[in-house]
């Protein structure tokens, strides 16, 4: 995957271990590229394993190259031997650790946007939203779409972020919360040409009708109930 470097490894195996969905990892790696997030999930998957393999093979080339000291791969996974908890302190785990996460064929929800970046900006979903428009009868030549998520979303992405933001401390990488892709950026680059294309009409955001999707997750409300 071209738009990811070597600096974005450890983040993309973190996030791969605990449940991410490819397209928050994307985000979570400052990746800036609308069409790369339209690409299918499947295919987005595939790249990003693909991605962790060619870095290995290409760390493991140096290690055989260096006898001593041992290799840094090595060194890292003698330092984080007693690492439990690994959404809490930070360690970064093994290529094969994040492979193993997502061999399942089953699409899991993501632990971090709940599904918004996957089942909700496939096109069964945008024809279910357009079918709601267009059965209303409304007369229009453009649209402006906004999206209201839920807090809890908020909670987790924070919490994704220190994850990510002690991994790159621990390689002396910086890393500011600004440049991560928000969210609802990254939802309207998917769902904006999916909806001027189902709806026959472009999106503008100076248009007086407006396309509005509310979403919620009740299973997690309890999760902000501290704010």
């Amino acid at each position: 995957m071209s738009s990811l470097s070597e600096k974005d490894r450890p983040i993309v195996q973190l996030l791969l271990s605990t449940g991410t969905c490819p397209r928050c990892i994307l985000r979570f790696c400052c990746v800036g590229s609308q069409m790369l997030y339209r690409h299918p999930h499947k295919d987005l998957m595939k790249d990003l394993q693909e991605f962790l393999k060619n870095s290995q093979e290409k760390e493991d080339t140096v290690c055989l190259d260096v006898a001593d000291p041992p290799c840094k791969r090595l060194r890292l996974e003698h330092g984080e031997e007693g690492a439990d908890d690994l959404n809490h302190n930070g360690a970064i785990p093994s290529a094969d650790d994040g492979n193993s996460a997502t061999e399942s064929p089953a699409v899991k929800v993501c632990n971090v946007c709940l599904g918004i970046l996957q089942e909700f900006c496939e096109p069964d979903f945008v024809k279910k939203v357009c079918q709601k428009v267009n059965s209303a009868d409304y007369q229009f030549t453009s649209f402006v779409f906004s999206v209201s998520l839920p807090p809890q979303l908020s909670v987790r992405e924070r919490a994704a972020w220190l994850g990510v933001k002690q991994q790159m401390r621990n390689l002396g990488l910086p890393l500011a919360k600004d440049d991560i892709v928000q969210l609802k950026e990254a939802y309207k680059w998917m769902i904006h040409p999916q909806l001027s294309e189902e709806l026959g009409v472009p999106a503008d955001g100076k248009s007086l009708f407006e396309v509005s999707v509310v979403f919620a997750h009740p299973e997690t409300d309890e999760e902000c109930h501290f704010l």
